[in-house]
């Protein structure tokens, strides 16, 4: 009721109004940059990849920009699929450069640009090989089981009992060591991972998950052909869905690039 002292919550909601619109025009900003960014590097490259990256992982992705630095003009480019599409163009009478429309339908899921002038076969040989150990995250499918044996737990301070037994193993001390009184299974083959038993493997240095990036398509500037790559994903993570704001943005950088 209008006798009530005024809250210093309400307030607050009044600042925040005026901050979401300061936000959202950034948002739209940062999508502007981010297009205009990507048709900089169409200009100055001859091959552009759409890349599918498998447990992104950011330390390692930068070993992979430090093999294709920006001094060698190669650039990768992440993010919002929707946007990616948008600085391509996702039909005919769009596209920024010919046949790069037909792109738009790969660019779904984790996937990125790189854009080089190194040789396509260079390129795909070393995402071919590449693959990097790393340690799966709360979330993640493992497709393998993992138990650990009873015994003595080398490797573990006993200060590390507690918590070994607030993640549910049944240990004793014995001499000042872990003991582990029954076998005990971190995770079995097929499990989605709860934080506790990421946590697990990663105190039992067990890393089940493998860092990829894959070529989906490649397009070339010089002959204007796609070459699409099939990745039989079984394990494509589900798309974002985007809102009516996304869409309003869209509609702002598209009408941007017909005048």
């Amino acid at each position: 009721s209008s006798s009530m002292p005024k809250s210093k919550r309400s307030q607050r909601v009044t600042i925040s109004k005026s901050s979401k619109k300061l936000k959202t025009n950034r948002g739209l900003e940062l999508k502007q940059e981010l297009v205009k960014k990507i048709r900089s590097r169409l200009d100055q490259c001859s091959h552009l990849f759409v890349v599918r990256l498998y447990n992104e992982r950011t330390e390692k992705l930068q070993i992979v920009r430090a093999h294709f630095p920006p001094s060698e003009s190669s650039y990768f480019l992440f993010g919002k699929n929707r946007v990616m599409q948008l600085a391509l163009g996702r039909t005919p009478a769009t596209e920024y450069l010919p046949s790069l429309s037909k792109i738009s339908p790969y660019l779904v899921g984790k996937v990125g640009l790189m854009l080089t002038n190194r040789s396509p076969q260079e390129v795909l040989e070393y995402f071919n090989q590449l693959e990097m150990e790393d340690y799966a995250r709360a979330g993640n499918h493992v497709k393998q089981t993992v138990t650990i044996d009873e015994g003595s737990l080398d490797g573990f301070q006993h200060t590390m009992e507690p918590l070994l037994r607030s993640l549910g193993l049944m240990t004793t001390l014995k001499k000042g060591i872990i003991h582990l009184l029954k076998p005990f299974t971190i995770c079995s083959k097929g499990d989605v991972l709860t934080p506790e038993q990421a946590k697990l493997l990663k105190l039992f240095q067990r890393p089940l998950a493998q860092f990829k990036i894959k070529v989906k398509v490649h397009w070339n500037k010089q002959n204007e052909q796609l070459q699409i790559f099939d990745l039989h994903d079984e394990d494509d993570e589900v798309q974002d869905h985007d809102q009516q704001a996304e869409e309003n943005d869209e509609e702002i950088i598209e009408q941007d690039d017909e005048n």
